[in-house]
């Protein structure tokens, strides 16, 4: 008689979702529940979504840009401190503002759009900086420090395409890794395939900076590179852009050059962070553009999908809150988790995720 009757309970778990929720709602003894699930990862494994973090300065290298960029090496312990307090595995490269003249309907020399290892007799020998690279921080200074012979004719963006698909930096863009671009510049991008360098834009009667040339490339098309270049899609993007530049009319009424209204354009539509090349001190800011790569790189994926009101979450051990202030968040468009602030956990942790999903296997 026993066993007839576990016959019968487990044969009305098979059965079809329609007649489950009619099991369900009818007023007798039986019940059932579908039991609590678990996820748990670990920094390095394939279950987690970023765990790798590539970063590309485009610096740009005008003749105004000297101060800006003293700015950003005295601060730049302010943007590296937290990937090396949690251990990640991390590159940072330097390319410039000028590298589009590597290009074939420009200069045609694919050397100007290597990666940046010095300028003059200075150089550091890593042009790609990583977790091993000895004295990162004397390391970058000498990297980013680029001088201002480059010319007032920045075209950011295409530099950075062009940098990203030069042979010679290959070994950058990994596999999996969270991309970010980082750009200084105090003059707004004007990439346009079709303008001679320092040609006038319009039939010769417009500055080659005008937003009313035809063949400016638009910035949509950059998101549409950035996402092909890391696998990304509109709904989860795998990178993040962000940029120090003329932001307001503060800044313009201080440094009377250009707003950089297509940087602006292209840090909303990835959700990078946008600062202000005219402050004093880059440290808040720095410190605001790692966290959102870090924040926007540790994200996890869930095998199912859970009933958000059981996500139980440990991180060592050690129990983790619910919330965007140093703790978790449940990203119900990726069915993923998200940690936030010093919540983040260090490279190696092991992170458990409990929780009850919302349909039976």
């Amino acid at each position: 008689m026993l066993g007839r009757l576990k016959s019968k309970k487990l044969l009305a778990v098979a059965l079809s979702p329609v007649l489950v929720i009619f099991l369900a709602c009818e007023k007798s003894s039986r019940s059932f529940s579908i039991l609590a699930d678990s996820n748990t990862f670990k920094q390095e494994s394939t279950t987690a979504v970023q765990k790798k973090y590539d970063i590309l300065w485009v610096v740009d290298n005008s003749g105004s840009m000297k101060p800006f960029q003293d700015n950003l090496v005295r601060n730049f312990n302010s943007f590296i401190q937290s990937f090396v307090t949690l251990g990640y595995d991390y590159q940072i490269a330097v390319t410039t503002s000028d590298a589009y003249l590597a290009l074939p309907q420009f200069r045609n020399q694919p050397s100007l759009a290597d990666f940046r290892d010095g300028l003059g007799t200075v150089h550091t020998g890593y042009p790609i900086l990583d977790m091993n690279t000895p004295n990162v921080l004397t390391a970058f200074t000498i990297n980013a420090s680029v001088g201002g012979a480059g010319g007032g004719d920045e075209r950011a963006f295409s530099s950075m395409k062009a940098a990203m698909q030069n042979p010679t930096n290959a070994r950058f863009l990994r596999p999996g890794a969270y991309l970010a671009v980082i750009i200084l510049s105090d003059e707004d991008d004007f990439s346009d395939p079709t303008r001679a360098v320092g040609a006038k834009a319009v039939g010769g009667t417009r500055s080659d900076h005008d937003y009313l040339n035809p063949h400016l490339e638009t910035v949509d098309s950059y998101v549409a590179f950035l996402d092909q270049a890391t696998g990304s899609t509109a709904e989860h993007r795998n990178y993040n852009v962000s940029a120090v530049t003329v932001k307001d009319a503060e800044c313009l009424r201080i440094h009377p050059t250009m707003m950089g209204t297509r940087y602006i354009d292209l840090v909303n539509k990835t959700g990078g962070v946008l600062a202000d090349i005219c402050s004093a001190d880059y440290a808040s800011a720095l410190d605001e553009i790692q966290a959102r790569i870090i924040e926007l790189g540790s994200e996890f994926p869930l095998t199912r999908e859970p009933n958000p009101d059981t996500i139980q979450i440990h991180t060592n051990g050690v129990f983790i809150p619910q919330g965007t202030v140093n703790g978790w968040t449940y990203n119900a468009a990726n069915i993923s988790i998200k940690f936030h602030g010093t919540a983040i956990p260090p490279q190696g942790a092991d992170i458990s995720v409990a929780f009850d999903p919302l349909a039976p296997r």
